[in-house]
């Protein structure tokens, strides 16, 4: 059920929601938020537009195509394939889109963030302070997206993390990195104060559960599993996994089946529409960045599902064909296709669907990992064995004979659980050492391109960063990530 619109259009969004990078945020002639927001109603409006920065599709795309989510589709116009090949540079679309999109969002909370100290909210301090903490929230969620891509090592809180923004700055200031350990404070903060003052229960919006959820994630991606756990094992009990006759209808946008937050996707809104193809840039239908436009094999699928992805789902699970319609064989392809599945669309609009982007089988996962952590393969394969059984509606019991099986066995899990829905890149920089993992790509896909594997100590698992920050920020360069 469609309930929530986000809109451009908002007259508030002309006052200040205009910036292009994190380093010229507050413009000449721009009104700052104290000007623009003068109660609790513009306090929503704001809030609303604050939402529409949180993009996912750029890193959908640059997920899917530099690991090994796609083969490049028999319709192909050459989309893709400079990045296919792992070519990753400091002057990528990719990089430099999710750099500045996400600080742009930043800035965007920030604005909410310091008009609620302000505003006169006398008899609407609850809908305020609920306001707040989704703001506080999608602060976090954007410090933690730029986490997962420019920090080297998430675990070592002594390294470089990424620029902490936390306030509303002018033009004259010029970021520089924090550390990984203040950057996860400020994330953890965030979200910890965020639990504490939202109220909303609209599952496309954050909720209290989704705060925790977003923490439950960021602990893990930075190996605090005594954190991740316990809120990990919260989350799993209150959002059963989807059974196998739900699991579908959650991707088509017609039930919540474990669905813990979703960025709602609905006709006539921001993000109605093709947005750029075959590049990683935000905006537009999530099933765009594989087909032009439509599922199947009429809907000029550009990509396709990558071979050794399509078998690797057994035939009684339900997400091959969540994630895959087969075409065996295509005779205008001269081979087997397997065209994406996962964005069909709803409403009645091709490739239009919601981003589910905090589920429980996220949860289950965390949990698998914290046992793996903790030395316990058997507990490991405990949880995982729970998400297949899920899909599967029952399945042979997991068994990891090692440590290492078991966080190979979470990341194989991970890569069938999460297709197509950028994780698969951030799942291999964290485990792919530990469980003997990197790109997984057939050689019939492969081997045209000449890149068929990229070794998982390859600096090219942790982004660049973006070469056009540079240009206004000169002190930034000298902490650009090792390799670019």
């Amino acid at each position: 059920m469609k309930k929530f619109k986000l809109v451009f259009g908002l007259a508030l969004a002309g006052l200040f929601f205009s910036c292009e990078d994190a380093t010229d945020i507050r413009q000449p002639g721009v009104l700052d938020a104290a000007s623009a927001i003068q109660s609790v109603d513009d306090m929503q409006d704001a809030l609303i537009n604050a939402y529409t920065g949180m993009f996912v599709t750029a890193e959908q795309h640059f997920t899917s195509v530099f690991t090994d989510e796609i083969r490049i589709g028999f319709d192909s116009g050459g989309q893709g394939q400079s990045l296919y090949r792992f070519n990753l540079a400091s002057n990528n679309a990719g990089p430099s889109n999710v750099w500045r999109n996400n600080y742009a969002g930043i800035r965007r909370a920030n604005l909410v963030i310091e008009a609620a100290a302000n505003i006169d909210a006398t008899g609407d301090e609850a809908r305020r302070d609920d306001l707040l903490g989704q703001a506080h929230a999608i602060r976090a969620w954007q410090h933690l997206q730029l986490a997962g891509l420019y920090i080297v090592d998430m675990s070592d809180d002594n390294s470089l993390g990424v620029p902490v923004v936390d306030f509303v700055t002018g033009t004259d200031y010029s970021a520089l990195r924090n550390t990984t350990g203040e950057t996860f404070q400020l994330i953890y903060d965030d979200l910890d104060l965020a639990a504490s003052l939202i109220t909303e229960t609209n599952n496309v919006l954050f909720t209290q559960d989704a705060a925790r959820a977003l923490k439950a994630r960021a602990a893990a991606y930075r190996e605090d599993y005594g954190t991740a756990a316990p809120l990990a094992q919260s989350l799993l009990s209150s959002y059963p996994l989807a059974s196998t006759s739900d699991y579908e209808d959650v991707f088509e946008d017609t039930s919540n089946a474990e669905v813990i937050m979703k960025l709602e996707r609905t006709l006539n809104d921001a993000f109605d529409g093709q947005g750029s193809t075959g590049v990683s840039a935000n905006g537009g239908w999530a099933g765009a960045k594989y087909a032009f436009t439509g599922p199947g094999v009429t809907g000029s699928p550009y990509y396709e599902v990558a071979t050794n992805l399509y078998n690797a789902f057994d035939a009684a699970d339900v997400r091959r064909g969540v994630n895959a319609e087969a075409f065996e064989p295509l005779p205008a392809a001269g081979r087997n296709v397997y065209t994406v599945n996962k964005y069909r669309g709803s409403e009645g609009q091709p490739l239009m669907n919601d981003h589910k982007i905090l589920r429980s089988s996220e949860m289950a996962l965390i949990l698998a990992e914290a046992r793996a952590a903790a030395n316990d393969p058997s507990g490991a394969a405990g949880f995982v064995d729970q998400v297949r059984d899920a899909r599967y509606g029952s399945d042979q019991t997991t068994a990891f004979g090692s440590t290492a099986d078991a966080w190979g066995g979470i990341l194989d899990e991970r890569r069938k659980e999460f297709a197509f829905e950028g994780h698969r890149y951030k799942d291999l920089r964290r485990m792919g050492a530990k469980g003997n993992r990197t790109v997984d790509r057939a050689s019939e896909d492969c081997t045209p391109f000449g890149a068929c594997d990229l070794a998982i100590t390859d600096t090219r698992w942790t982004w660049p960063i973006p070469l056009n920050e540079f240009n206004g920020n000169p002190a930034l360069r000298a902490q650009q990530n090792p390799g670019y």
